[in-house]
């Protein structure tokens, strides 16, 4: 852990203890807006310095790299707004949630938290400020609308987007060549051989692209389905994550019904899931969780695609972290971006990773806190830092060029990325769900199980797991 001008804090509560007193967080006292704003603002006109902490780890920003951009802004900001300091704690990520609960069980909360993901703020979401009233501050026109209510939370808006990451197609053009296959789309409404860019042509494709070790396609009759050496399409990296593969293939949907409390599996999640389970068991073109550790060698890394084993895969913009040409084993050397099909409901739906800087609402000084917060979130050296796609529009070309000088002498159509961020999923897919971080477990369970096992009738398997989901949101009251 590092903390700049604060001394270390030790806590030593039993972790049965925090539970208790954490779910009577949603009664501890807070400020209205108005009132706060009030108190803030006399605050900082009488002259003293309001001190705000800033506390970084829930999701990236740890690195050392990271630490020394994030420590420059933070003395640019100290240094140009003199009524208010700020000092920022950074902890490793494995710990940030844990001392976070700590801390405000304790009753010592930072004022302002992030960057962090749309999942990585349910635990603590329901203790986030609302930040509506002080929106009219903030310039937020070069914003997607979109994107700014992905952060809102049952009218309330928990935070702002700083970093985005659409989802999109990433295709292996050397295997696209060698079976003298045209390239996916680049535009949305584009054809692909004369037929509307759907997931069924897409399965198709995926299917002429999968090759077992005798070189016999899977749409071939004699194609050897347990010996696959090349896989058509993959979705890397979403893991066991059954929201995730069901708004995918089958678009928006919630796990929780519009009541809060019921739990549901909506029917185009259902469609969703069935086309996943049956490209992983029926048609063999996406890989089973055994055949992904058998490419990679690994039970925790899924790469595939870098790995030169899947033609095509679904990723997000984040996604360039682990992608780059001359190395896996065969060698991915030229590979380019592609958009998403259209989904049974006639839409695209590109699910959307984000990263947001929220504030507590237990901070006694919100109004100085969202100026802090907003310097912060549209700073362009803190997102290139972060390695996120920006937010605001007139910072993205300057993230592509650094894209561009990183993957020279490939000529990556970026644009994809941009296109999908217009059809983002509303509600996310990583949107809250009563008794969270149980219902979330629950939803990987049972998406490892789909991803090992063949022969289940899945909608039996679904109706028992919105059963189990019903029980664990109950359980949260």
């Amino acid at each position: 852990m590092r903390s700049r001008a604060r001394a270390p804090w030790q806590f030593a509560a039993l972790t049965s203890i925090i539970a208790l007193v954490l779910v009577g967080c949603g009664t501890q006292t807070s400020q209205s807006a108005s009132a706060s704003a009030s108190a803030s603002a006399d605050s900082s006109t009488s002259g003293e310095v309001v001190e705000l902490e800033w506390f970084i780890g829930l999701g990236t920003g740890q690195n050392e790299e990271q630490v020394a951009a994030e420590e420059a802004v933070v003395d640019e900001f100290n240094a140009t707004h003199p009524n208010i300091h700020v000092t920022v704690t950074i902890v490793d990520n494995t710990e940030a949630a844990d001392t976070l609960a700590t801390r405000i069980a304790a009753n010592d909360a930072p004022d302002i938290l992030g960057p962090v993901g749309i999942r990585g703020l349910q635990q603590f979401g329901d203790q986030l400020l609302d930040l509506t009233p002080y929106l009219g501050e903030a310039d937020l026109s070069e914003i997607e609308p979109s994107l700014i209510e992905a952060f809102n939370v049952d009218g309330k808006q928990i935070g702002l987007p700083t970093g985005v990451y659409s989802s999109f197609i990433i295709y292996n053009k050397s295997l696209f060549d060698e079976a003298d296959l045209p390239y996916p789309p680049h535009e949305v409404g584009e054809q692909y051989q004369g037929q509307d860019w759907t997931w069924d042509v897409l399965r198709d494709l995926a299917m002429e692209l999968t090759v077992d070790a005798n070189g016999n396609a899977a749409t071939d009759a004699a194609f050897d389905a347990d010996n696959t050496e090349q896989f058509g399409f993959d979705a890397i990296m979403v893991e066991n994550d059954v929201r995730a593969w069901s708004t995918e293939f089958g678009g928006s949907g919630s796990a929780i019904a519009d009541d809060g409390t019921s739990a549901q599996w909506p029917d185009n999640w259902r469609e969703g899931l069935a086309f996943w389970y049956d490209a992983v068991w029926t048609d063999g073109f996406i890989p089973s969780k055994p055949e992904v550790d058998g490419i990679t060698g690994s039970t925790t890394d899924s790469n595939t695609f870098q790995f030169g084993r899947s033609a095509m895969a679904l990723v997000h913009q984040w996604y360039t972290c682990c992608v780059y040409p001359g190395t896996g084993t065969p060698a991915v050397s030229d590979w380019d971006l592609a958009v998403l099909p259209t989904g049974p409901d006639g839409g695209v739906t590109s699910k959307l990773h984000a990263d947001t800087i929220g504030i507590m609402d237990t901070t006694e000084h919100p109004a100085e806190a969202f100026e802090a917060m907003t310097y912060f979130s549209s700073n362009a050296d803190l997102v290139q830092t972060w390695g996120a796609l920006p937010a605001i529009g007139s910072q993205r070309d300057a993230f592509f060029a650094a894209r561009d000088e990183q993957f020279a002498p490939l000529e990556i159509d970026w644009t994809v990325s941009t296109k999908m961020l217009e059809f983002p999923d509303v509600p996310s897919h990583e949107g809250p769900m009563p008794n969270f971080a149980e219902a979330d477990a629950a939803n990987k369970s049972f998406g490892n199980k789909l991803w090992t096992t063949p022969g289940l009738d899945l909608s039996t398997e679904i109706d028992a797991h919105v059963q189990t989901l019903q029980s664990l949101f109950e359980e949260a009251g």
